[in-house]
């Protein structure tokens, strides 16, 4: 059920991450500092700090949604022959277990990849919201789409 939860999320996760990245891209907009070259807060004005935040965390955002794809296909092909082995066979205990192990280890790091996107996405929202309001930035369909990842997030979480 744990699985069946987890690849049914991701599935809504990579919908709106495709829906995300067009609407990134139609957006224009780009911070003028990057992520190497950005200096410390004191030297720079709050609206290019928080600028710089957004476009990073909007690149970030992509790569792990990227990285759940994959794992969660990786996932879905490891369970796939735990499944198809013979409970039958003698050495159906060993070779589970042998698969068992990687696949927990996946499962782990996925999590983690989830819970950095929890984090993310609220910030994500703050400057989109901030960089709106403050700067005139037309961020509403930005924000559909983050706000539609979190509820995809949460659904998975709860899940």
């Amino acid at each position: 059920m744990i699985w069946f939860g987890a690849g049914a999320g991701t599935i809504e996760l990579l919908h709106y991450a495709v829906r995300l990245s067009h609407a990134w891209r139609a957006s224009g907009r780009v911070a003028a500092s990057h992520s190497a070259v950005r200096t410390r807060l004191s030297a720079v004005s709050l609206d290019m700090y928080i600028a710089t935040e957004w476009t990073d965390g909007r690149r970030r955002l992509d790569m792990l949604l990227a990285s759940i794809e994959v794992l969660a296909a990786s996932l879905k092909q490891e369970v796939e022959k735990l499944n198809r082995l013979d409970t039958s066979d003698a050495l159906y205990e060993r070779t589970a277990r042998r698969m068992v192990n990687p696949t927990l280890r996946r499962f782990t790091f996925d999590q983690h990849l989830r819970d950095e996107c929890r984090v993310l996405v609220p910030l994500l929202e703050f400057c989109g919201r901030d960089l709106a309001d403050s700067q005139g930035m037309e961020t509403s369909e930005q924000l559909a789409v983050l706000a539609k990842i979190k509820a995809a997030i949460q659904s998975v979480h709860r899940g």
